[in-house]
């Protein structure tokens, strides 16, 4: 197989995680046969990772756009071409997801899993930041990851505009193809899939969450 056509092949790589503070569907959401609920593995340092930033601004304020984001993680999460959407979720721990230690397992239209942990979430009256950590994926595609950490920072711009800002880090498997190249690897991967694909999803879901925040309320034109 030619470095092309491995590369092509590795920017189907299945990847999930979001950074959504509300509830999920869990219809139709089971853990698989034989899963296993673990610990989240030991997270590196944001320099050792493979990562990619994408930042948009809110015409609305912090609260209107942490309104908006507060829902099911199916409606934000949609298929592509290239990725599979969140079809549903499961709470592996007690209570809703959101608060730090929360975890839970999303299932993906192409009918793998995954699962997700929050690993902080800090709100005050000008900002959030909430940071989350995806591993356990099951799809054969998804074999050259290892985890996933994503981060949403809100920042109040002003009295009515809110940036946000959404890093997205991958830890890769330097037994398996391209971690094994090492910082080659984690280039190519960069070029092939996470500075394309993925961002291309990560500018979709913030689009969309810029819609969302904007739109005018009921009754209001």
């Amino acid at each position: 197989m030619s470095l092309v056509t491995q590369m092509a092949w590795s920017a189907c790589f299945v990847i999930g995680g979001t950074a959504w503070t509300g509830s999920a569907s869990a219809k139709n959401c089971l853990p698989p046969p034989g899963f296993t609920d673990t610990s989240h593995p030991t997270i590196a340092r944001l320099e050792q990772l493979v990562s990619h930033t994408e930042e948009i601004t809110v015409d609305r304020p912090l609260a209107v756009v942490l309104s908006a984001v507060d829902k099911p993680l199916s409606e934000t999460i949609k298929s592509s071409t290239s990725l599979p959407g969140i079809t549903g979720s499961y709470m592996l721990t007690e209570g809703t997801f959101g608060a730090p230690g929360s975890r839970r397992l999303n299932c993906l239209s192409d009918g793998s899993t995954l699962v997700e942990q929050v690993l902080q979430r800090d709100q005050h009256n000008d900002s959030m930041r909430f940071r989350y950590v995806v591993w356990s994926y099951t799809s054969p595609k998804a074999r050259p990851i290892v985890y996933g950490v994503g981060e949403f920072i809100y920042s109040a711009a002003g009295d009515r505009r809110t940036h946000i800002g959404w890093t997205y880090s991958f830890e890769l498997n330097r037994h398996r193809f391209p971690g094994i190249f090492g910082s080659l690897g984690d280039y190519l991967f960069r070029i092939s899939f996470l500075d394309r694909s993925y961002a291309a999803m990560m500018r979709g879901v913030l689009a969309s969450t810029k819609t969302d925040s904007e739109r005018p309320a009921d009754g209001v034109r």
